[in-house]
C-alpha cells in the first residue's frame, strides 16, 4: 500500500479556514485529519502488543496557553457537555466554557498551548482533553483548571480523541496508530498497538455496554467487546478515511468521513450500509439526541440532519460556509456548532 507522508488536514491560515489535505503532519496548528486511502490490514483479528511506558510530562517544558480576548472566535475543534456546562477546545490550547447553553463563552487557563482535538467528561466535574504533542490534560473542577498528564512533542504523534469509562480507565488515540491507555485516571499512561501498521486512529467512542469502537484511516473500524482489552477489525465497504462516529441507540452506529461518506450499522458494527448524504464535503463531527435525531457537520459549512436515526439526511449549508469540526447539544437542547471562528448557536434539537 502506498501512503503519502501525513500532513495536517485542518489548515489554519488567514481566517483560520479548515480544509482537507492528504494526510497529517504533527506540529502543525491543526487537528489531524488525513485523506490517505489504501489497503486495510488483511487480518480481521488485531494483535495487541505489549504495553510500553508512556512519557511523563516532566520530560518536556510546555508553554502555557495564552489567554486571548478573541479566543471564543478561534478555531474550535471539539466539545462536550459537563453536567449543564459546555466545554470546547481548539487551537493554541484554547479551552472555552459556557454556562448558558452556548450564548456566551469564556476562556480558562491551560498548561500547554498545543492544539486540542478532543475532550470528554465522565461527570460534571472530571474530564480530559487531548491534542497535538501527545498532550493530555485533566480537570477535576468542571474545566475551571487543568493539569498536564502527558506531553511528548518528540513523538510527533498528535492525539485525536479520548474516552474514559470511569475515573480510572481511559484510552486516547491518535496519529500513526498511537493508542494510550491508563488504569489510574491518567497518572500513568502506557502505549499499545491495536493495528499491525501505522494507520491513523481518528476517533474512539462507546457503542453500548462494554463495547468500544475506534475509526480511522483506510476505512479502519475496530471494535472491542471488553472496554478496549481486545480489538477486532471490522469489514467496511470503503477504503478512505473515517473522521468520526457516534452511537444513535443501543443497536445503531454511524461512522463518517472523507468526501461525505457515511455508513450505518444496526448490529453494533457487524454489517454496514452506505448512506447517501448528498455531499462530497468531508464530515468531521456530529451529535445524536436521545430520540435518535442526528446532526453531522463538516467542511464548507455542511450541516446534515436526520430524523430517523441516520437512515436518511437532509443537507444544508451555513451561509458563511465556514468549516465545521463538531456539534454538541446543550443542556437545554440547543445545538452548538464548532469550527472556524468559534462556537455558533444553531437553534434547538428535538
Amino acid at each position: 500500500m502506498m501512503r503519502c507522508r501525513p500532513l495536517a488536514a485542518r489548515l489554519a491560515t488567514g481566517a483560520l479556514s479548515l480544509v482537507l489535505a492528504s494526510s497529517l503532519a504533527p506540529g502543525d496548528n491543526l487537528r489531524a485529519r488525513e485523506m490517505a486511502t489504501g489497503d486495510s490490514p488483511s487480518s480481521s483479528a488485531i494483535k495487541v502488543t505489549a504495553p510500553i511506558a508512556a512519557k511523563t510530562p516532566a520530560a518536556n517544558a510546555p508553554i502555557p496557553a495564552l489567554l486571548a480576548p478573541l479566543a471564543p472566535r478561534s478555531l474550535i475543534l471539539a466539545g462536550t457537555l459537563a453536567g449543564t456546562r459546555l466545554v470546547a477546545v481548539g487551537e493554541r490550547g484554547h479551552i472555552l466554557l459556557s454556562d448558558d447553553n452556548g450564548h456566551s463563552w469564556r476562556q480558562v487557563p491551560a498548561p500547554a498551548n498545543a492544539t486540542l482535538t478532543g475532550v470528554r467528561f465522565i461527570d460534571a466535574k472530571q474530564g480530559w482533553a487531548v491534542g497535538h504533542d501527545a498532550t493530555i490534560l485533566h480537570t477535576t473542577d468542571g474545566g475551571e483548571s487543568w493539569t498536564l498528564q502527558n506531553f511528548a512533542p518528540d513523538w510527533e504523534q498528535p492525539l485525536m480523541d479520548v474516552l474514559f469509562d470511569d475515573a480510572d480507565h481511559g484510552i486516547a488515540v491518535g496519529a500513526y496508530g498511537l493508542f494510550l491507555e491508563t488504569a489510574d485516571g491518567g497518572k500513568t499512561w502506557t502505549k499499545r498497538r491495536i493495528t499491525d501498521d501505522d494507520l491513523h486512529l481518528n476517533a474512539i467512542f462507546a457503542t453500548g455496554g462494554d463495547t468500544r469502537m475506534v475509526v480511522g484511516e483506510a476505512g479502519g473500524v475496530y471494535t472491542s467487546p471488553d472496554k478496549g482489552h481486545t480489538w477486532t477489525k471490522r469489514a467496511l465497504p470503503y477504503e478512505g478515511s473515517l473522521f468520526g462516529g457516534l452511537m444513535v441507540d443501543d443497536k445503531t452506529v454511524l461512522v463518517f468521513g472523507l468526501q461525505g461518506h457515511a455508513f450505518r450499522s444496526t448490529d453494533g458494527g457487524q454489517n454496514w450500509q452506505a448512506i447517501d448524504t448528498g455531499t462530497k464535503a468531508g464530515l468531521m463531527g456530529g451529535v445524536a439526541t436521545p430520540n435518535r435525531h442526528v446532526v453531522l457537520v463538516g467542511a464548507l459549512g455542511t450541516v446534515l440532519n436526520s430524523a430517523d436515526g441516520g437512515g436518511s439526511f437532509t443537507l444544508s449549508y451555513r451561509p458563511d460556509r465556514l468549516a465545521l469540526a463538531d456539534a454538541v447539544r446543550g443542556a437545554d437542547g440547543s445545538l452548538v456548532l464548532l469550527g472556524d471562528e468559534g462556537p455558533k448557536l444553531a437553534g434547538a434539537l428535538p
